[in-house]
Protein backbone atom coordinates (compact mmCIF):
# COMPACT_ATOMS: atom_id res chain seq x y z
CA UNK A 1 0.00 0.00 0.00
CA UNK A 2 2.48 2.32 1.24
CA UNK A 3 4.54 1.93 -2.43
CA UNK A 4 1.41 3.01 -4.44
CA UNK A 5 0.86 5.85 -2.20
CA UNK A 6 4.31 6.71 -3.32
CA UNK A 7 4.24 6.34 -6.80
CA UNK A 8 0.83 8.08 -6.81
CA UNK A 9 2.82 11.03 -5.44
CA UNK A 10 5.43 11.09 -7.20
CA UNK A 11 3.62 10.96 -10.59
CA UNK A 12 1.57 13.74 -9.10
CA UNK A 13 5.04 15.77 -8.47
CA UNK A 14 6.13 15.03 -11.66
CA UNK A 15 2.92 15.80 -13.43
CA UNK A 16 3.70 19.50 -11.80
CA UNK A 17 7.52 19.59 -13.01
CA UNK A 18 6.71 18.67 -16.42
CA UNK A 19 4.04 21.61 -16.29
CA UNK A 20 6.45 23.45 -15.24
CA UNK A 21 9.22 22.65 -17.70
CA UNK A 22 6.78 22.55 -20.54
CA UNK A 23 5.59 26.78 -19.98
CA UNK A 24 9.13 27.31 -19.73
CA UNK A 25 9.99 25.84 -22.78
CA UNK A 26 7.08 27.67 -25.03
CA UNK A 27 8.57 31.09 -22.96
CA UNK A 28 11.78 30.03 -24.37
CA UNK A 29 10.99 28.78 -27.51
CA UNK A 30 12.22 24.99 -27.49
CA UNK A 31 10.28 22.47 -28.27
CA UNK A 32 10.27 19.41 -25.85
CA UNK A 33 8.06 16.92 -27.55
CA UNK A 34 5.24 14.74 -25.91
CA UNK A 35 7.58 11.36 -26.31
CA UNK A 36 10.04 12.89 -23.77
CA UNK A 37 7.61 13.24 -21.28
CA UNK A 38 6.31 9.93 -21.87
CA UNK A 39 9.62 8.53 -21.48
CA UNK A 40 9.95 10.56 -18.46
CA UNK A 41 6.65 8.87 -16.77
CA UNK A 42 8.23 5.64 -17.58
CA UNK A 43 11.44 6.83 -15.60
CA UNK A 44 9.52 7.66 -12.44
CA UNK A 45 7.91 4.50 -12.16
CA UNK A 46 11.14 2.23 -12.46
CA UNK A 47 13.09 4.82 -10.04
CA UNK A 48 9.62 4.03 -7.52
CA UNK A 49 9.55 0.47 -8.48
CA UNK A 50 13.95 0.19 -7.79
CA UNK A 51 13.83 2.28 -4.39
CA UNK A 52 10.49 1.08 -2.86
CA UNK A 53 10.08 -2.50 -3.71
CA UNK A 54 13.73 -3.66 -4.78
CA UNK A 55 16.36 -2.02 -2.62
CA UNK A 56 14.13 -1.07 0.11
CA UNK A 57 14.90 2.22 0.48
CA UNK A 58 14.06 3.81 4.15
CA UNK A 59 10.77 5.25 4.65
CA UNK A 60 9.30 7.20 7.59
CA UNK A 61 6.32 5.02 8.05
CA UNK A 62 9.30 2.14 8.53
CA UNK A 63 10.97 4.23 11.02
CA UNK A 64 7.49 4.57 12.97
CA UNK A 65 7.30 1.14 13.07
CA UNK A 66 10.95 0.49 14.35
CA UNK A 67 10.40 2.98 16.82
CA UNK A 68 7.79 1.48 17.95
CA UNK A 69 9.37 -1.86 18.67
CA UNK A 70 12.64 -0.43 20.53
CA UNK A 71 14.23 -0.96 17.75
CA UNK A 72 17.33 1.26 16.16
CA UNK A 73 16.42 3.50 12.81
CA UNK A 74 20.45 3.43 12.57
CA UNK A 75 21.58 0.01 11.38
CA UNK A 76 25.08 -0.19 9.65
CA UNK A 77 25.91 -3.51 8.33
CA UNK A 78 28.49 -2.54 5.95
CA UNK A 79 30.70 -4.84 3.83
CA UNK A 80 33.48 -3.31 1.89
CA UNK A 81 35.48 -6.15 0.60
CA UNK A 82 34.37 -7.21 -3.33
CA UNK A 83 33.15 -10.66 -3.60
CA UNK A 84 33.71 -11.73 0.18
CA UNK A 85 31.37 -13.94 -0.41
CA UNK A 86 31.40 -15.08 -3.64
CA UNK A 87 28.71 -14.24 -6.09
CA UNK A 88 25.29 -14.76 -6.18
CA UNK A 89 21.61 -14.34 -7.42
CA UNK A 90 21.39 -11.09 -5.91
CA UNK A 91 24.31 -9.70 -8.01
CA UNK A 92 22.69 -10.27 -11.15
CA UNK A 93 19.01 -8.67 -10.15
CA UNK A 94 21.35 -6.04 -9.18
CA UNK A 95 22.72 -5.60 -12.78
CA UNK A 96 19.60 -6.31 -14.44
CA UNK A 97 17.39 -3.62 -12.22
CA UNK A 98 19.93 -1.28 -13.06
CA UNK A 99 19.80 -1.36 -16.85
CA UNK A 100 16.90 0.93 -17.46
CA UNK A 101 18.57 3.55 -15.45
CA UNK A 102 21.08 3.45 -17.73
CA UNK A 103 18.64 2.88 -20.79
CA UNK A 104 16.53 5.48 -19.83
CA UNK A 105 19.22 8.55 -18.93
CA UNK A 106 20.68 8.79 -22.72
CA UNK A 107 17.29 7.84 -24.10
CA UNK A 108 16.04 11.23 -22.37
CA UNK A 109 18.87 13.49 -21.95
CA UNK A 110 21.33 14.21 -24.81
CA UNK A 111 24.33 15.00 -22.15
CA UNK A 112 23.72 11.41 -20.99
CA UNK A 113 24.21 10.09 -24.35
CA UNK A 114 28.37 10.69 -23.04
CA UNK A 115 29.19 7.25 -21.25
CA UNK A 116 31.45 9.04 -18.64
CA UNK A 117 28.13 11.38 -17.75
CA UNK A 118 26.05 7.88 -17.31
CA UNK A 119 28.28 6.34 -15.54
CA UNK A 120 28.92 9.17 -13.35
CA UNK A 121 25.10 9.25 -12.36
CA UNK A 122 24.67 5.63 -12.45
CA UNK A 123 27.22 5.86 -9.32
CA UNK A 124 25.97 8.70 -8.00
CA UNK A 125 22.52 6.96 -7.33
CA UNK A 126 23.77 3.41 -6.50
CA UNK A 127 25.73 5.22 -3.55
CA UNK A 128 22.81 7.11 -2.66
CA UNK A 129 21.14 3.92 -2.26
CA UNK A 130 23.94 2.33 -0.23
CA UNK A 131 23.93 5.09 2.15
CA UNK A 132 20.27 4.47 2.18
CA UNK A 133 20.36 1.08 3.55
CA UNK A 134 22.18 1.91 6.87
CA UNK A 135 19.09 3.41 7.93
CA UNK A 136 16.74 0.25 7.83
CA UNK A 137 16.24 -2.73 9.46
CA UNK A 138 17.30 -6.04 7.15
CA UNK A 139 19.23 -4.45 4.43
CA UNK A 140 23.12 -4.33 4.21
CA UNK A 141 25.28 -1.28 2.33
CA UNK A 142 27.71 -3.46 0.22
CA UNK A 143 30.51 -2.96 -1.99
CA UNK A 144 29.22 -5.37 -4.14
CA UNK A 145 26.13 -3.90 -4.57
CA UNK A 146 27.57 -0.72 -5.49
CA UNK A 147 29.56 -2.68 -8.74
CA UNK A 148 26.56 -4.88 -9.41
CA UNK A 149 24.67 -2.13 -10.08
CA UNK A 150 27.21 0.65 -11.82
CA UNK A 151 27.47 -2.76 -14.58
CA UNK A 152 23.90 -2.51 -14.87
CA UNK A 153 24.03 0.91 -15.63
CA UNK A 154 26.88 0.44 -18.35
CA UNK A 155 24.85 -2.66 -20.06
CA UNK A 156 21.81 -0.46 -20.06
CA UNK A 157 23.96 2.15 -21.65
CA UNK A 158 25.72 -0.11 -24.15
CA UNK A 159 22.14 -1.32 -25.12
CA UNK A 160 20.58 2.26 -25.48
CA UNK A 161 23.78 3.22 -28.32
CA UNK A 162 22.93 -0.21 -30.14
CA UNK A 163 19.46 0.44 -30.32
CA UNK A 164 19.91 4.13 -31.23
CA UNK A 165 20.11 3.66 -34.60
CA UNK A 166 17.48 1.29 -35.01
CA UNK A 167 14.89 3.57 -33.38
CA UNK A 168 16.71 6.66 -34.26
CA UNK A 169 13.68 8.94 -35.27
CA UNK A 170 11.82 8.63 -31.56
CA UNK A 171 15.50 9.08 -29.92
CA UNK A 172 15.67 12.29 -31.54
CA UNK A 173 11.99 12.96 -30.19
CA UNK A 174 12.20 11.69 -26.39
CA UNK A 175 15.68 13.63 -26.01
CA UNK A 176 16.30 17.00 -24.18
CA UNK A 177 19.73 18.72 -25.04
CA UNK A 178 19.75 21.02 -21.27
CA UNK A 179 22.43 23.04 -22.76
CA UNK A 180 19.79 24.72 -25.01
CA UNK A 181 17.63 26.34 -22.11
CA UNK A 182 18.34 29.15 -19.85
CA UNK A 183 15.91 28.03 -16.83
CA UNK A 184 18.17 26.20 -14.15
CA UNK A 185 15.14 23.97 -13.35
CA UNK A 186 15.18 22.03 -16.75
CA UNK A 187 19.17 21.74 -16.48
CA UNK A 188 18.19 20.20 -12.93
CA UNK A 189 15.25 18.14 -14.62
CA UNK A 190 17.71 14.47 -14.70
CA UNK A 191 18.34 14.96 -10.95
CA UNK A 192 15.07 16.62 -9.61
CA UNK A 193 13.66 13.42 -11.24
CA UNK A 194 15.75 11.03 -8.64
CA UNK A 195 15.00 13.66 -5.94
CA UNK A 196 10.93 13.29 -6.41
CA UNK A 197 11.13 9.25 -6.32
CA UNK A 198 13.45 9.89 -2.98
CA UNK A 199 11.29 11.97 -1.44
CA UNK A 200 8.03 10.25 -2.30
CA UNK A 201 9.67 6.99 -1.27
CA UNK A 202 10.72 8.69 2.02
CA UNK A 203 7.80 10.41 3.54
CA UNK A 204 5.16 7.97 3.34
Amino acid sequence: MNELISLILALVLLTILISIVMRISYKEEEKIRVQHNIFGYMFMIYLIIALAEVVGFPSISEWRRLSGLNEAIFNPNINLIPFNDGFDISGILNIIFFMPFGFLLPTLWKKYRSFLNTLSYGIIFSFIIEIGQLFTKNRATDINDLIMNTLGTIIGWIIFNSLRKVFKKLTRKTVVDTKDFESKIIKLEPYLYVFIAIISVFII
